[in-house]
């Protein structure tokens, strides 16, 4: 299972306890029954918190993952390019776009190399595992 279902999942249960124990602490009010409001409200406030910041995680890795399946799909529809190239396409510099191709690479999304004038040739497509994972 890919990380970022993890995080997903973790979000999900940290914020459906909190919202739980927000309806709690809303019940807790509403019977005057300060104390109970007040450890409800602090429970809601303990998962919620962290539950919308591993939310947010998550969904930066999908959106890298996303970056990454881009830059792959350009490099194969262009077969070889130069950097500059590839940092016009994501308007990032040409170094970011270096470490970006890196890391398509590195993590499998992208097959390549150098030639002697610096551009990149793309490879044929690697293809991914089921369950997500990368060869």
């Amino acid at each position: 299972m890919k990380r970022q279902t993890w995080y997903e999942l973790v979000a999900t249960v940290a914020l459906a306890i909190g919202g739980v124990a927000g309806i709690l602490a809303a019940v807790g009010a509403a019977l005057i029954q300060p104390l109970s409001a007040a450890a409800a409200a602090l429970c809601a406030v303990v998962f919620l918190v962290p539950g919308l910041y591993i939310l947010g995680y998550a969904r930066g890795l999908r959106a890298r993952d996303v970056a990454l399946a881009h830059t792959a799909a350009f490099a194969i529809s262009r077969g070889a390019f130069d950097l500059q190239d590839l940092a016009s396409e994501l308007s990032v510099s040409k170094d970011d776009a270096e470490k970006i191709l890196q890391t398509a690479v590195q993590e499998g999304h992208l097959r390549g190399r150098f030639d002697d004038r610096g551009r990149f040739i793309a490879e044929a497509r690697v293809a991914a595992e089921p369950d997500g994972a990368r060869p």
